[in-house]
């Protein structure tokens, strides 16, 4: 932790959080049972989302915002919930933004894409990603709002570009894409 500075003046501990490296004022709380990640994101993603439910609007777009996060934050120790998280979350991020899905169709993807294909561990990347949950306004208009989770998809689904084959062979085993050639 290094310190900052309060507008009052009082030192305060910045950190960075351990998934997406984002510097945030530390605070207690709790985290994800499974992704790792720090109080103070998991707090700030907590915010986030509550603007996104309180517009539905915005809900249209609320996949790309829960995609983007669960892949920056893939957890460790090869816990079987955290691999079929980061897989299925890189699959509609694959889907959204390579195949022109509609992300409001994410639950229903993600049901299809449950039991199959078997996932397997994907190494992390070492960077995640130039934005993250800090990025996206909690207000603002919905177009603004969409840009910016939108952007922070992007720079998450190609942060794990060494696996992007990988991803797409298991959306073809899921039958969502077509199988290369066909």
């Amino acid at each position: 932790m290094k310190a900052a500075w309060s507008v009052s003046g009082e030192p305060i501990d910045v950190g960075p959080c351990p998934g997406c490296g984002v510097a945030l004022a530390a605070v207690k709380g709790p985290v994800h049972p499974y992704m790792t990640c720090s109080p103070a994101c998991w707090a700030t993603y907590g915010l986030v989302l509550a603007a996104q439910y309180e517009r539905p609007e915005r809900m249209e777009f609320h996949q790309l915002v829960v995609d983007a996060y669960a892949v920056q934050h893939p957890g460790t120790g090869g816990d079987p919930r955290a691999i079929r998280s980061v897989g299925i979350h890189l699959m509609t991020l694959c889907l959204f933004l390579e195949h022109g899905a509609d992300p409001a169709l994410g639950p229903r993807l993600h049901r299809r894409m449950v039991e199959r294909p078997v996932f397997h561990e994907l190494a992390p990347p070492r960077r995640r990603g130039d934005l993250t949950c800090a990025d996206i306004p909690v207000s603002g208009t919905p177009d603004q709002v969409r840009t910016a989770a939108l952007a922070w998809a992007r720079t998450a689904w190609t942060a794990w570009s060494d696996h992007h084959e990988t991803v797409r062979e298991w959306l073809t085993t899921a039958q969502l894409i077509p199988a290369p050639g066909t």
